[in-house]
């Protein structure tokens, strides 16, 4: 070889003498663990990045599963019954259920949650029509409140949806 050195071709070099390429990982007492190829970095970045996005896709299952917060305020409707709580942390002032649109039954609203338990009077609800709690009060931080409409038909009732909010701050 000349004054200058010169790098023999890979072809000729057994591949332990070989340079390392990629991400070099050493072990203890500094002798050269796997050689991590891009290759591989590219694979493990592609898991990372659907275990991200399965992450996000079940957290954003969890967060809809829970009852809504109540914080400024909350809103929702399961079935064909609504509720509707106005206020602001922990503080509620009043409670409303109501039905959804096309969701007119005859019967009545419960309404409960956080040392609430009222009934409406039975009667016809349609689109519109709110049955109001007033409450003026704090509840319990997480306090969970419902509202669940019941249709009278036949001499018995059924549910026409429950549908509940939490209040924290």
């Amino acid at each position: 070889m000349s004054e200058k050195q010169q790098t023999p071709p890979e072809d000729s070099v057994p591949h332990f003498f070989r340079p390392a390429r990629g991400l070099v990982r050493t072990g203890m007492g500094g002798v050269r663990g796997p050689v991590v190829t891009q290759a591989i970095q590219d694979r493990w970045r592609g898991v990372n990045n659907m275990k991200r996005a399965l992450t996000a896709v079940i957290l954003a299952g969890v967060a809809l599963s829970f009852p809504s917060a109540a914080n400024a305020g909350a809103t929702g409707c399961n079935q064909r019954t609504c509720i509707d709580v106005e206020g602001s942390g922990l503080r509620v002032e009043r409670i409303g259920a109501s039905t959804t649109w096309n969701g007119d039954f005859t019967g009545h609203f419960h309404v409960w949650g956080g040392g609430i338990d009222q009934n409406s009077p039975s009667g016809f609800w349609g689109y519109h029509q709110k049955y109001t709690v007033p409450v003026g009060r704090d509840l319990p931080n997480g306090s969970v409140i419902c509202a669940e409409g019941w249709e009278h038909s036949g001499g018995g009732m059924q549910s026409r949806g429950r549908a509940c909010a939490e209040v924290r701050f």
